[in-house]
């Protein structure tokens, strides 16, 4: 038995309600693949953002923060990709293929 659902997304919409609900593994196909995929390269990686926290002492987590904040207010995207770039924060890539991208929520690490 699976205890972890997983939400299939096929169109910026489908992605962003499977967000919503923070589902624990999102499948991303179709035409969305590529534009997500493009998303989740600008964002830090784990290691990465672990590694600014610990040499910046802390007080860079607030200034990525801000960064990422003023990212959103000053970016041209419409709502709806300003909101899923918000959201995929809250995953990571867990396996990536040409077809499609499985997310997994980051909580499910801890």
């Amino acid at each position: 038995m699976n205890l972890f659902t997983t939400y299939e997304a096929y169109n910026p919409k489908e992605l962003l309600a499977g967000l919503e609900e923070k589902f624990d593994y999102i499948l991303i196909k179709g035409d969305c693949f590529k534009e997500v995929k493009r998303i989740m390269d600008t964002h830090l990686t784990e290691n990465e953002r672990l590694g600014v926290e610990l040499g910046g002492g802390g007080a860079i987590t607030l200034l990525i923060y801000a960064l990422d904040i003023g990212r959103d207010l000053f970016s041209n995207g419409d709502k709806t990709n300003k909101k899923i770039d918000q959201k995929l924060k809250l995953y990571k890539v867990k396996k990536m293929t040409d077809e499609g991208l499985l997310l997994s929520l980051r909580q499910l690490d801890y």
